[in-house]
């Protein structure tokens, strides 16, 4: 995986060589800051002679708001400070990341991941994933190279360490919310839509029958057909869309349909209902989560590193109302050694949450640094109470031994040790009685609250709406309920005022009380019927004839309904009549089609997720393609045996 980094680097780096004013490129290269190298992991590396050189690479944006380079001239310092290996640089970055509050430092993780010797990659991944550990993407290629070593407990270890990092990074988050989300819409309409158009199908015959039986009982079996496709399509021509359509085929399928059809037709409905609406906008406000809230892009940009003075008064002016917008304040102070202001903002934030972690740990932090021990220890038992954190307790042991309660200490570390023993002895490694480490900022306030409430309150985009369902019926979600609604009502309510055709299912033969003088039932034709339960009135030779003719018939049918259920997602339920099968089978397929269509996402960020974006989609995948087979086998097995 380095390797693969490197070309990807060396690439990105020649491409803005390429695109460099030849006049420029004469000119010494400018440095930029570690906040830029952060929001850009893999374009800010640079890779000329020594893998380890400065990675600041371009100059600083005139818009952006620092009133001090603290962070960025303490962790330049810190790097060329270091002794001029991987692992002493390692160290001194992820003291000076600690100490500061800072979040990941991807720039100088790609330097080091690139450094690795064949002999150890796994050493170097680690001290990478130690620089940003973050970004899920360092996270997995350590995994990697783990298992490539041969240590697949380690492994497997470090894959569990990628997942949280997954659930804890606001990036990654929000790249999973925006695949999941498009990714489920995708299935939620399509396998719906699919059912809905293969028991039309089913019934199709049946109903162009009947329709034709109300002008003429002589009319051509074509011009039935057609007769029933031409209204089926008014829908369509009055501008509804494919829902129109849609809307037509679920009509013709539920009225003749028997129960278990009509309840797979009434799941495809809801799911049609939810993929329409609250899903299409959960995915439309996922995809346009940043440009709909200028609030939380201020925030972004504030972790990241890249926020100019629009951004900081913004954040400012909605920091009486927001609570994610003090805490993008607080953490840019603490990263600029604000730390007056950064104290002013955190005292804020507990004067609205008094229980909030974050604020309650980074307060008893400043208090620590400051020496005022006591005060310290106060506020990491208050925020200890409320959760328990690997990182905050490994504070609050450094404190209890400041303040020489050495049980206290040793019992705080214990527990520290059990949650995430990683984290503490990387904690305990950098050798330092006074070192305690900020939390990282809580994405939970932008994710769980803003999220939520923005999706819950927005005008849906018409996005897929707009494709599927252009007019009326897809106007609002009871508009588009309601229309299904009703015609399930008036189905059950007139389904039973006249009379539908059906299909023998021994020999084919349609069954019609117009048509036919005399009907057994809705399954068995007349002669059927007396072929099998009076053989005794029946000539023997003719007797035997018949069973054999049907018997052959009956293998044909079986040959083409397993060719069917093999080729035709959803068939096979259908062969076994068994509506249900069919409408979970077309959910499996749906969701197997969209793993191998997009098998690291639908929206694809390989420097923030790597190999871990594989990861998210593959498990879910090949889950569904063995529950699809699965279903298939079961639908085969139920047909043989009924």
């Amino acid at each position: 995986m380095p390797r693969r980094t490197l070309l990807a680097s060396l690439i990105w780096l020649l491409l803005l060589l390429a695109m460099t004013p030849v006049g420029a490129q004469a000119q010494d290269m400018p440095t930029v800051s570690l906040a830029e190298s952060a929001g850009q992991p893999l374009a800010s590396a640079p890779f000329a002679g020594d893998p380890l050189d400065d990675p600041w690479l371009s100059e600083d944006s005139p818009a952006t708001a620092r009133p001090v380079e603290a962070a960025e001239e303490q962790s330049r310092a810190s790097w060329e400070a270091a002794k001029p290996s991987a692992f002493a640089r390692a160290a001194a970055l992820r003291r000076t990341r600690l100490e500061l509050g800072l979040g990941d430092l991807p720039a100088p993780a790609i330097l080091i991941a690139a450094s690795a010797t064949e002999e150890e990659p796994e050493v170097y991944s680690e001290l990478a994933r130690e620089v940003a550990p973050g970004v899920p993407a360092f996270q997995i290629d350590h995994a990697v190279a783990l298992w490539n070593s041969g240590d697949v407990g380690a492994a497997l270890l470090a894959v569990g360490r990628a997942g949280l990092t997954v659930a804890r990074s606001l990036p990654a988050q929000l790249w999973l919310l925006e695949n999941l989300s498009f990714a489920l819409l995708i299935v939620v309409l399509a396998a719906p839509l699919g059912f809905i158009l293969l028991a039309a199908l089913h019934v199709y015959s049946h109903a162009a029958h009947d329709l034709g039986d109300l002008l003429s009982n002589h009319m051509p079996t074509f011009a039935r057909y057609a007769l029933l496709g031409g209204l089926l399509l008014v829908p369509l021509v009055l501008g509804e869309g494919l829902f129109g359509l849609a809307l037509a085929l679920f009509t013709v399928a539920f009225i003749y349909g028997g129960a278990g059809q009509r309840k797979a037709l009434v799941m495809a409905a809801v799911l049609l209902v939810i993929g329409l609406h609250p899903l299409a906008q959960l995915s439309s406000v996922a995809a346009k989560f940043i440009d709909s809230d200028p609030v939380a892009s201020s925030v972004l940009q504030v972790l990241d590193g890249t926020e100019t003075a629009a951004d900081v008064e913004r954040l400012e002016a909605a920091a009486p109302k927001d609570l994610a917008a003090i805490h993008a304040l607080a953490y840019r102070d603490r990263r600029f050694g604000l730390v007056e202001s950064s104290r002013v903002h955190l005292e804020e934030v507990i004067s609205r949450v008094p229980n909030d972690l974050v604020a309650l740990a980074n307060l008893g932090n400043i208090e620590k640094r400051r020496g005022n021990t006591d005060a310290a220890i106060g506020y990491y038992e208050r925020a200890a109470v409320q959760e328990s954190d690997a990182t905050l307790l490994f504070s609050l042991s450094q404190a209890y031994a400041s303040a020489f309660r050495m049980q206290e200490y040793e019992a705080t570390l214990i527990r520290a040790q059990k949650i995430d023993d990683q984290a503490v002895a990387g904690l305990s490694s950098l050798g330092d009685a006074s070192l305690v480490a900020d939390l990282r900022f809580p994405v939970s306030h932008l994710i769980r609250d803003r999220l939520v409430s923005l999706a819950l309150s927005q005008d849906a985009d018409r996005g897929a709406v707009a494709i599927l369902a252009p007019g009326r019926l897809g106007a609002a979600w009871y508009v588009t309920g309601g229309a299904l609604a009703l015609i399930v009502f008036c189905s059950l309510l007139l389904s039973k005022s006249w009379s539908h055709a059906s299909l023998c299912t021994r020999c084919g033969h349609r069954i019609c009380e117009r048509c036919e003088k005399t009907v057994w039932s809705e399954d068995i034709c007349e002669d059927c019927h007396h072929l099998f339960q009076y053989p005794e009135a029946t000539d023997p030779s003719l007797r035997m004839a018949r069973i054999q003719a049907l018997a052959e018939r009956e293998v044909r049918f079986d040959r083409v309904w397993l060719t069917l259920s093999l080729m035709i997602p959803g068939m096979a339920g259908f062969s076994a009549r068994r509506p249900d099968l069919a409408m979970f089978g077309l959910l499996l397929f749906a969701w197997a089609v969209t793993w191998f269509s997009w098998p690291t996402g639908i929206f694809e960020d390989p420097l923030l997720m790597g190999s871990a974006a594989i990861l998210c989609f593959a498990i879910p995948g090949a889950l569904a393609v063995m529950a699809y087979v699965s279903v298939v086998v079961l639908s085969l097995i139920v047909r043989k045996n009924s």
